[in-house]
């Protein structure tokens, strides 16, 4: 008699499906809207140097994990040990996050920069092992759950901390009244605990695999270039690898600029900026939620079209929209106290669109992709996704940070990112829309 899996979770799948939780408070208050403006506005000497500082230290970062990640993607699949490796991402990335604390007003800019890149990269990776800990910790028939679980929960902490950056803003402790921007820097410690708080479970309940000399990191680089020589060689992968890579810089400049250019423009504070990060992260998880339906209904590739152009209308808005102008016209309206004007709401209302609108895209993609990939190598050709999807991503935050040094301004960025999300889109236009199904 075959006896019926439970369906409960195990405790280990319980704790796996925490540890995207770890990573998304510090995407959320560091690298978008809280420690990102405070770096850019107050630390730099100017909005233009701190932006550009910004855009390096990003751009770096973009680039190591461009480097890394095949390497250290082929040791998770060559049957190493996974649990050292998931433990040192995040012992880096918690005493890189706790160090933020000491950036005070005054401090060179060097070091906060090297915390902040060694945090980016430490983040990264600690999400790279955590999903390769999926098939490990997890039995099969749990995957789909845990992994829709493990997202909608980092979202609620992401959430989470942004409000929790909004009530100490309104209330702050004693301990933190007279220390100079303490909400600001609060963002590396709320992120580090975050770490700790929701990686610590699972690195004490988890079983790691047994180390399984077989496989090699030699052999998993060999079969990344050769699932890429083959892919490439399709015209319709080809195009469809192009627009991800491509739409990947446009994001990355729209995600870790935007809370930037809302506090120069309307001199925004870590209260504000939470606002603005609930926002986005809301219509964020509503744009998951809408994709899904949606997709039912025009296909992948629409939605990922929809997705694209959503995002490049958003970005125009907010390119046009500043302390005096909503959507390039002048409002007549005055700054005050914040979210009291016009062209305040219209950036957020922006922000809004541009969150639905990498929902959609990064939902549509992703089924493409299972749609276009060899049934037989779907495994292969996720991983190739991945890689792509990384691998230039350090280009956008760089050329930001140039143009930032050139023009004394980050808003010029933002037509970058327009220019690299409508590439992308004429890319995916290109790409003949998958038929065959998902089983």
């Amino acid at each position: 008699m075959s006896v019926e899996p439970s369906r409960r979770l195990t405790r280990q799948e319980a704790a796996w499906s925490l540890t995207e939780a770890a990573n998304e408070p510090f995407f959320n208050l560091v690298q978008r809207y809280v420690f990102a403006p405070y770096f850019a506005g107050t630390l730099a000497a100017t909005a233009a140097e701190g932006a550009a500082v910004w855009g390096f230290a990003l751009g770096a970062a973009g680039l190591a994990i461009a480097i890394l990640a095949p390497v250290l993607g082929s040791i998770a699949d060559s049957g190493s040990r996974l649990k050292p490796w998931l433990a040192g991402a995040g012992m880096v990335g918690f005493v890189a996050s706790v160090s933020l604390w000491f950036a005070a007003p005054g401090v060179s800019l060097l070091p906060v920069a090297i915390a902040v890149f060694a945090g980016s990269v430490a983040t990264e990776l600690m999400n790279q092992f955590g999903n390769a800990f999926l098939p490990v910790a997890a039995r099969r028939e749990k995957m789909g759950l845990l992994s829709g679980l493990s997202f909608g929960i980092s979202q609620l902490v992401g959430m989470g901390v942004l409000l929790v950056v909004l009530a100490v803003s309104s209330s702050a402790p004693a301990f933190l009244a007279d220390i100079p921007s303490s909400i600001d820097r609060l963002a590396g410690p709320l992120a580090a605990a975050s770490m700790l708080i929701f990686l610590t479970p699972f690195l004490l309940v988890a079983k790691d695999r047994v180390s399984d000399s077989r496989a090699s990191v030699t052999q998993g680089l060999a079969d990344l270039k050769a699932t890429l020589a083959e892919a490439w060689k399709d015209r319709n992968m080809r195009m469809f690898l192009i627009a991800r890579m491509v739409s990947a810089d446009g994001m990355a400049i729209v995600f870790s600029f935007g809370a930037v250019l809302a506090a120069a423009s309307f001199g925004w504070k870590a209260d504000t900026l939470a606002r603005f990060g609930l926002v986005i992260t809301t219509f964020g998880v509503i744009g998951g939620f809408a994709g899904s339906w949606i997709d039912g209904r025009i296909g992948a590739k629409r939605l990922s079209l929809l997705g694209l152009l959503l995002m490049a209308f958003g970005s125009a808005s907010v390119l046009l929209t500043d302390a005096e102008r909503l959507f390039g016209f002048p409002t007549g309206i005055a700054l005050g106290v914040p979210l009291a004007s016009p062209q305040e709401w219209g950036f957020m209302a922006s922000g809004a669109v541009i969150a639905a609108g990498a929902a959609f895209a990064i939902a549509g993609m992703r089924t493409m992709m299972a749609m276009l990939a060899p049934p037989e190598k779907l495994a292969a050709y996720f991983g190739l996704y991945s890689f792509v999807g990384k691998a230039t991503a350090f280009v956008g935050p760089t050329l930001v940070g140039l143009i930032a040094t050139a023009t004394g301004s980050v808003r010029p960025g933002i037509g970058v990112a327009i220019l690299f999300l409508l590439l992308s889109s004429a890319a995916l236009f290109a790409v003949r829309s998958p038929i065959r199904q998902v089983d």
